[in-house]
């Protein structure tokens, strides 16, 4: 049995969102990745890839936890990214009242096992990696 996909057109409209953002702050153009990829953009200037991008969208307050908490494949696959491509892979976050980004693949992290509950599935609970908020910058 495949698991449920969970992208939906409200976080494809809130990346399609960030992503315009991104694009007017950074200078760059970010190129949407397919789910298989495991990260959400390839950022570019002049068509060559600078950098990559995974984008995530919190309902909470930046303050509210003192980590951000992400499944550890995604670390996984950013530094295998990183390691094939040697460009940058970059978290960004959109808090409720903050949006912030720290390097993926280099970012101090502490690993765990947790995740979602409030699904029903049991693959949300996994390896998790918790990141500082200190990791974070302020776009």
């Amino acid at each position: 049995m495949s698991r449920p996909i969970y992208e939906n057109e409200s976080t494809l409209q809130a990346e399609k969102e960030f992503a315009q953002y991104a694009q007017q702050k950074l200078l760059c153009f970010l190129v949407k990745c397919p789910r298989s990829f495991k990260i959400d953009f390839a950022a570019t200037r002049k068509n060559q890839v600078v950098s990559f991008i995974e984008y995530r969208k919190r309902t909470n307050d930046f303050n509210e936890y003192p980590t951000f908490m992400i499944a550890a494949s995604k670390k996984i696959a950013a530094q295998a990214i990183n390691k094939a491509s040697g460009l940058p892979v970059y978290l960004f976050v959109k808090w409720a009242d903050h949006l912030g980004y720290t390097d993926l693949t280099n970012c101090k992290s502490s690993w765990n096992v947790g995740g979602r509950t409030d699904r029903n599935d049991p693959a949300d609970f996994e390896p998790v990696i918790h990141i500082d908020l200190s990791e974070f910058k302020t776009i």
